[in-house]
């Protein structure tokens, strides 16, 4: 999932002007004492909030900038941005000791005008890191202290002003076939298994309010390969507890796949929701999209499995009251990642649907999908 990374945000680094001018009057930022402002929104975020779910999507400057559309979907129908390159290293990270916050700051400002939450994605992550990282520092103090010196300097900036983090993203991987299922990251190489609980002590001192979250991808599917990640994050997550580490949530990223959705079982998902929600973490849904890989040509029959998909896999997820945040990881057809993923694009060539706006900006079943599951059974 490069997302096309490092030119576009070569690209968007100069856009911060034309960002701010697509925003109203600022806003006070939103207090993090329970949903925020969200309970006041109107649109999908403000159902959601009816049912205490923190409601919204992944956005960039490109989007903002490029589309009207985009910027008028966001502000009528989410409760929350999560700015999809922003805060990632390449982004950030123009060489080892400097930081470049241009095009941060213009999204929080983007958002706090609209008086949406936002998401910060993400502190650590070993898919998203900037050319002059290379395999990074040779030694474990050298990793520590540019890790450290990361974390503290972006969530503190941000102190205050994010309701929550992924602080370290994807760091499960069975198949790298260590003992405790973790991912042979550049990070775990120099540093161990303490690069995980370190990330995190140092965002809950570099900013306190913040809610912080694990997040992994793979787990929702009945298929021995996700229960194996299963198994690795329950054991994780335990192990982090009983060393006092400062987790809040369990991100559950949500890329699925409507022509594989003969595997997923609700069951499962409720069951693994449960046993982190046994825990004393809550679950958020952070990535949630749909690829129609896989699926016949016709746009009809494709959208109503993406629906489907959507429904289905919201429904189980929703019921347990553990869940209180679902972020679309994109809003409208026009701007998807998956196009340019082997993972997820089309064998025939065909661009994928995999998002509840189509490339005009006109909702889909999917949208009426994702309503319908909002408005579902209670939460028990």
């Amino acid at each position: 999932m490069q997302l096309r990374r490092r030119g576009l945000l070569a690209g968007l680094a100069g856009l911060s002007p034309a960002l701010a001018a697509a925003a109203p009057s600022p806003a006070a930022p939103p207090a993090w004492g329970g949903m925020g402002q969200a309970a006041g929104r109107g649109g999908m975020g403000g159902l959601a909030a009816q049912r205490g779910i923190l409601f919204g999507a992944t956005l960039t400057q490109g989007q903002v900038v490029e589309s009207a559309e985009m910027v008028r979907i966001a502000t009528e129908e989410m409760a929350m941005l999560v700015p999809g390159f922003e805060f990632k290293w390449p982004g950030l990270r123009p060489g080892p000791w400097e930081f470049d916050f241009t095009g941060a700051d213009a999204m929080l400002t983007f958002a706090e005008a609209r008086q949406q939450a936002v998401r910060g994605h993400a502190l650590v992550w070993h898919g998203a890191l900037p050319g002059w990282f290379g395999d990074g520092p040779a030694d474990a103090m050298g990793m520590r202290t540019l890790l450290r010196h990361h974390i503290t300097t972006v969530a503190g900036r941000y102190a205050g002003r994010i309701h929550s983090w992924d602080v370290v993203n994807e760091p499960v991987e069975p198949w790298d076939n260590r003992p405790d299922g973790l991912r042979d990251s550049p990070f775990l190489r120099r540093m161990g298994l303490d690069y995980i609980d370190l990330a995190f002590r140092w965002a809950a001192e570099a900013d306190p309010t913040a809610r912080l979250a694990l997040n992994e991808y793979g787990v929702e599917m009945a298929t021995p390969e996700q229960d194996a990640r299963r198994t690795a994050l329950l054991k994780l997550l335990e192990g982090m507890l009983r060393r006092g580490v400062p987790v809040h949530a369990l991100g559950i990223q949500a890329h699925l796949s409507a022509a594989a959705w003969r595997d997923f079982d609700p069951a499962v998902l409720r069951g693994f929701i449960r046993r982190v929600a046994a825990l004393g973490l809550e679950c958020y849904v952070t990535e949630l999209d749909v690829t129609d890989r896989g699926l016949p040509p016709e746009v009809a029959v494709r959208d109503a499995a993406v629906a489907h998909t959507y429904r289905t896999f919201l429904d189980a997820a929703l019921a347990e009251p553990s869940v209180t945040l679902v972020a679309l990881w994109g809003i409208s057809d026009r701007f998807t990642w998956m196009n340019d993923s082997r993972f997820a694009r089309r064998e025939d060539g065909l661009p994928t649907r995999p998002h509840p706006f189509d490339p005009a900006f006109q909702p889909k079943p999917a949208w009426g999908a994702i309503g319908d599951a909002l408005r579902g059974a209670p939460r028990r």
